[in-house]
C-alpha cells in the first residue's frame, strides 16, 4: 500500500522554500521524482498532481520515499510552488 502524507502549508521559489502556518486540505502520494532536490511529483486526494518539496510533508520518515535519483546526472532547481 501506497503512503500518504498530510502537507503542510509551503511555498518554495525553485532554489529556497520554507513552511507556513496550517495543512493544506488534500494529502499527497508519491508518483515520480523530479530532477530538483528533494522535490517530486504527488498524486493528491483532490484529484491534482503537484510539485511538493518533502520538508513539507508531515511525519516523513527516511525511507518513506524511494531513493532520489538524478537520471541524466544532473541536479536542476526547479519550479515556484506553493500548497
Amino acid at each position: 500500500m501506497k503512503t500518504r502524507f498530510a502537507v503542510n502549508n509551503f511555498e518554495y521559489n525553485g532554489f529556497y522554500g520554507r513552511e507556513l502556518p496550517g495543512q493544506t486540505d488534500y494529502t499527497a502520494e508519491f508518483k515520480e521524482w523530479t530532477s530538483d532536490p528533494g522535490v517530486a511529483v504527488f498524486k493528491c486526494s483532490d484529484g491534482e498532481e503537484r510539485l511538493i518539496p518533502t520538508f513539507a510533508l508531515a511525519g516523513i520518515k527516511k525511507g518513506d520515499l524511494p531513493k532520489q535519483d538524478y537520471k541524466n546526472g544532473k541536479a536542476i532547481f526547479g519550479y515556484r510552488c506553493h500548497s
